[in-house]
């Protein structure tokens, strides 16, 4: 696809497709990220950042368009899409794919648009779809603006607003605008909030609103015909100075969707594989966390990288909780001292505990680069051979056999002389695990996160409903979000 109206060809195909246009494979995968998103808003609910959440967002509207999941409230449709988006980033426990984390804008948009406008299961599953498979590519083709970050509001932005356009079904001519429109806000993550305070989920939950407001207008005949892709000020060339223009291509042939990652424990996706090594050591060795001498961690450069740029945040104790996700350190040591890494982990009591700051403080971290050429292997972005620009590889086989490669070594070395050591290429729950696994994954973390808000019963019924998501009615994904509130409120 060429960036020559790159614009008009991305709102042709979303608003054409169909869902008889979606392999089986993908609506599965679609399923599955509806779980892990669920599960990710309720344990964000019980965080600290979600009292907090809940306290503000209260006074904001009175409307009844949509609910905000687990509390059961209705609200307006942004204030329900901003609490939503909020509580499923809070504590860096959505899923994502290649190039872009999704699940803030793509899924929690879609339910509270089925909410409000009444959409069926098959009508939700496109929106989510489609919206994946947007966010995906506007993530890869500005992987050449050298910072992730820099792609994360415009994602969530064009995702939103390419499901509100899907559910207001809107016409190409619309969707263009509404693209246009959403990417007129004048948002960018800054490397401190982001990295040393709790303001991560500002994020996603500030600009899902938008993208949807943007749609909203569109579909009330604002107009907006310029191509904001592919115009040479437009958004790509704006943020990179050598855009990847192909990263739009395969629409409708290859499936970003196919590389859903679902997150298991809440860190950044570069740390999962480390902390899958240090609880599969724990499972098969008592180890008594005042008797580790150190612990040495090997790693690929994504989980390296991001553990150093967390270091500038770190205060012990005294840490932000929104930056533990991105400390191999602090995860290394809680998953050796509670033989888990969840929730629990990331509550002000647990941060306070010197001890655990302590064992932290014994965690060697090095680049292994064994590691790093797998990892570079697998990505389907590659540098050119003059390194000068991007290349995407959108071969729809590549990407269905995608492996989110961050492999790690752990050895746990005692004071009695004994080490204990484990390895790991891809996270549980990750792109490149069997599926059935990565079905169990997910089917775990929505019950393991509900289970302090739905009894039994209601918990297994939303999990029946997801799983048959494509014969839902409208009135079947409204007894959904019912299902996933808590009775207690």
């Amino acid at each position: 696809m060429s960036a020559a109206g790159l614009t008009r060809q991305v709102a042709e195909w979303v608003s054409g497709v169909k869902y008889e246009d979606l392999p089986r494979r993908v609506v599965e995968e679609a399923k599955n990220q509806l779980l892990s998103v669920i599960a990710a808003v309720h344990a964000g609910h019980f965080s600290d950042f979600g009292r907090g959440l809940r306290r503000t967002v209260k006074d904001w509207s009175s409307g009844k368009d949509a609910t905000i999941i687990p509390l059961g409230e209705r609200t307006s449709l942004h204030t329900a899409i901003f609490a939503n988006s909020a509580l499923s980033s809070a504590l860096e426990y959505g899923d994502h794919l290649f190039a872009a984390h999704t699940g803030h804008s793509a899924v929690v948009s879609a339910i509270a648009l089925g909410e409000k406008v009444g959409l069926s299961g098959k009508q939700l599953i496109v929106a989510q779809v489609v919206a994946n498979e947007i966010e995906g590519r506007l993530g890869a083709a500005l992987l050449a603006a050298g910072d992730s970050m820099e792609a994360l509001p415009a994602c969530h932005l064009v995702g939103s607003a390419v499901v509100a356009a899907r559910a207001f079904e809107l016409d190409a001519d619309a969707t263009h605008a509404a693209l246009g429109l959403a990417l007129m806000q004048p948002m960018r993550a800054l490397e401190p909030t982001f990295f040393g305070s709790d303001g991560r989920p500002v994020v996603a939950a500030s600009s899902a609103p938008l993208g949807v407001q943007a749609a909203q207008l569109a579909a009330s005949g604002w107009a907006c015909d310029v191509d904001v892709l592919g115009h040479p000020r437009g958004l790509l060339a704006s943020l990179a100075a050598k855009p990847v223009d192909d990263a739009f291509s395969a629409l409708g042939s290859a499936w970003l969707t196919e590389t859903l990652c679902y997150k298991i424990y809440p860190v950044h996706a570069g740390i999962a594989t480390i902390v899958d090594c240090v609880l599969d050591i724990g499972r098969q060795h008592s180890i008594d966390p005042k008797k580790v001498r150190a612990v040495q961690v090997a790693a690929s450069p994504l989980a390296v990288e991001v553990d150093e740029r967390a270091r500038g945040y770190l205060a012990g104790p005294a840490t932000a909780a929104g930056t533990i996700a991105y400390s191999i350190g602090y995860n290394v040591a809680a998953a050796i001292a509670d033989k888990e890494l969840s929730a629990r982990q990331l509550t002000r009591d647990r941060i306070n505990d010197e001890a655990l700051w302590e064992l932290a403080g014994k965690v060697q971290v090095a680049r292994d680069e064994i590691f790093a050429e797998r990892a570079e292997a697998a990505w389907l972005a590659k540098r050119s051979g003059d390194g000068s620009r991007w290349l995407v590889d959108l071969d729809p086989l590549h990407v269905s056999q995608f492996r989110m490669s961050a492999g790690a070594r752990v050895r746990i070395e005692l004071e009695d002389g004994r080490s204990f050591e484990a390895e790991e290429e891809v996270a549980e729950g990750a792109a490149g695990r069997a599926y059935d696994d990565r079905r169990k994954a997910v089917e775990d973390k929505f019950r393991r996160e509900t289970r302090y808000s739905l009894r039994k019963e209601r918990m297994e019924k939303a999990v029946d409903l997801v799983l048959h998501l494509e014969r839902a009615s409208a009135a079947n994904v409204r007894e959904l979000v019912r299902l996933v509130c808590s009775e207690r409120g």
